[in-house]
């Protein structure tokens, strides 16, 4: 009877004592688990973190370096992180490899030409873009000298210069027909050259040169005429230095952002050329570059 009651005691203690460190696993196991459901939390929010980070569109745009690279830094700092926009600016110096670029589909669109420069290279390179309407900002065509002060002090046989490229020596023609300088033919159809000058009083010798060449040759002749755009890459200023100015009523020169046809309603474009029509854009246009540049209402 001893004996049996001594295996009854000792069944009792193996029991307690079994019972004890289930309870003790069982515990631990919950500690372990909560701790488990604690470290899922951090990663639940490192994760939605990571969503929200990845939703920032990224965008590849092509521009050339005044203005249009100037004026998209200044969009890429204050105003692409709130709107959920990731730019990544290419500068080309040459308009050529900047659509080539956009053809090989090396950067989403560019910011750097109007839309007669557009469909004209699109011709030539049997490449389809389309431009944002209405456009950003125009680079008014503008007529500059160093050896005069006014078109009046103009000599007769005197040296005009002009964009080599068909658009803006258009651009530059209409420019010195308005100051009275020449008449062009009323039979012109299109894009005028200077084969079209109908009326040349001074008989002055009008020569077409790439834009890169008009700054260093301004000394060496009577009249440039220039786009914005190099004036401003030659230190000049429209506003104190031109003798003549293109008008921006008519915009049809005003530059935008071009893409592929078919691009064209991709959500990270419309939302570049939103950002780039905001007003506080067209504020530092303004207050930037003095009537160089001029902003499209």
């Amino acid at each position: 009877m001893t004996l049996l009651n001594n295996i009854n005691r000792r069944f009792f203690r193996i029991a307690v004592v079994s019972f004890t460190a289930s309870t003790v696993f069982t515990s631990c196991s919950a500690t372990q688990n909560n701790s488990a459901n604690t470290n899922i939390n951090p990663s639940a929010t490192t994760a939605s973190n990571t969503t929200t980070t990845a939703t920032k569109e990224k965008i590849k745009v092509g521009v050339s370096p005044v203005p249009a690279g100037e004026i998209l830094e200044f969009v890429k700092k204050n105003l692409a992180p709130e709107a959920g926009l990731d730019i990544e600016i290419f500068t080309f110096s040459d308009s050529v490899q900047n659509n080539f670029a956009l053809r090989d589909k090396q950067i989403d669109a560019n910011y750097f030409q109007h839309v007669p420069f557009m469909e004209d290279f699109g011709q030539q390179h049997n490449i389809k873009m389309v431009a944002l309407n209405p456009p950003i900002h125009l680079n008014p065509v503008g007529v500059y000298s160093k050896r005069h002060k006014s078109l009046a002090e103009l000599p007769k046989n005197g040296t005009v210069i002009i964009p080599g490229d068909i658009n803006n020596a258009h651009r530059a023609l209409k420019v010195i027909e308005e100051a009275g300088l020449v008449k062009l033919k009323t039979t012109a159809k299109g894009l005028v050259s200077p084969k079209d000058i109908a009326e040349n009083p001074k008989n002055l010798q009008v020569k077409e040169v790439p834009a890169t060449q008009m700054i260093p040759s301004l000394p060496d002749v009577d009249l440039a005429v220039m786009t914005g755009a190099t004036v401003l890459a030659g230190g000049l200023k429209t506003d104190k230095d031109a003798l003549a100015l293109e008008s921006s009523k008519n915009p049809i020169y005003a530059v935008t952002v071009t893409t592929l046809q078919g691009q064209e309603n991709d959500p990270r474009i419309q939302k570049l050329y939103k950002l780039l029509r905001d007003d506080q854009v067209k504020q530092f246009i303004r207050d930037k570059y003095q009537g160089a540049v001029i902003p499209i209402p």
